[in-house]
């Protein structure tokens, strides 16, 4: 992953941890628009995203999906 898009990365996990979904969504794309390999981790925000808005939290296996997305390293 590209240094700018893990910088993006990591301010997307940080806004889905406090319930900032717009935030979110923002990092996340401004992610895929610098590495397009981007692809489950843009789906494992988006999931994190709708169940914060439709149920106030994220589950553990979307957590968990999110941490598959983001593979080994800092930001797991």
């Amino acid at each position: 992953m590209q240094p700018k898009a893990e910088a993006f990365v990591e301010e997307a996990i940080r806004a889905v941890a406090i319930h900032d979904v717009a935030e979110a969504r923002i990092a996340v794309a401004q992610a895929y628009d610098i590495d397009h390999t981007l692809d489950p981790l843009v789906d494992a925000v988006h999931l994190a995203c709708a169940e914060i808005e439709e149920d106030g939290l994220v589950s553990i296996a979307t957590w968990n999906t999110l941490a598959d997305a983001v593979g080994p390293g800092h930001l797991l």
